[in-house]
């Protein structure tokens, strides 16, 4: 659909979701790690590493879902898209970008509504706030709309190189 954009390009947003990618992927494989080595070495099993994993696992979903998107790497059904040029294109493409920020807007404010619901609650084995694991959805959901808004943004001006 959109071209790949250059590292020059890339905005503090996709920088910031890139450093969070990498910072949960490595705590979730050290964790996996060490319940791995503890487990069949040591006979011994943590109970705090599932618990970790799958928290790590849902900030990397949200975090690199806008990275995905800027990279062009999500599953897209462009058939139809493709047969278009010119003001059709943009037009098409601008409707695709607007509904998936209502999407986002939706998203955005329901992971604001979970993290304010589960606000004084906390994880079993690690207890950390839930409000702490629940604001990947707001925080994904924000830094989407950015990016959706930079792209409109940058179709409308021209800067942007598949229009």
């Amino acid at each position: 659909m959109d071209a790949e954009r250059t590292p020059a390009r890339k905005g503090r947003h996709i920088l910031l979701s890139e450093w969070v990618v990498v910072a949960f992927f490595l705590v979730l494989v050290v964790a996996t790690s060490l319940q791995v080595l503890f487990r069949y070495v040591l006979n011994f099993s943590i109970s705090w590493t599932d618990e970790l994993s799958r928290y790590c696992l849902v900030w990397i979903v949200f975090g690199g879902m806008v990275v995905a998107h800027v990279r062009g790497t999500h599953a897209t059904v462009d058939l139809l898209l493709d047969r278009y040029r010119g003001r059709v294109r943009l037009v098409a493409m601008t409707v695709i970008d607007v509904a998936i920020a209502l999407l986002f807007v939706v998203l955005l404010w329901g992971g604001i509504q979970l993290m304010e619901l589960t606000t004084g609650q906390s994880t079993s084995a690690l207890d950390l706030p839930k409000g702490a694991v629940y604001a990947a959805l707001p925080f994904g959901a924000l830094l989407m709309l950015i990016e959706i808004a930079l792209r409109i943004f940058r179709r409308f001006t021209g800067r942007e190189a598949n229009a």
